[in-house]
């Protein structure tokens, strides 16, 4: 399997929560699952659920 890491590049306008970090600081690398697993979606709501309540990553 080969590895593709994520694009550093980041908008300079992304929303900051408290904490100074994007939801961007909270991703993973890409997954691997396929897209009908619903892991994606679980993944996500997690992501914006920590960045919305400022926990560390």
């Amino acid at each position: 399997m080969s590895f593709i890491s994520k694009p550093t590049v980041v908008h300079p306008a992304l929303q900051r929560n408290e904490l100074g970090l994007r939801q961007r600081d909270y991703e993973g690398t890409i997954s691997t699952l396929c897209a009908g697993c619903g892991h994606d979606s679980i993944s996500s709501a997690l992501i914006q659920t920590f960045f919305d309540l400022n926990f560390e990553p």
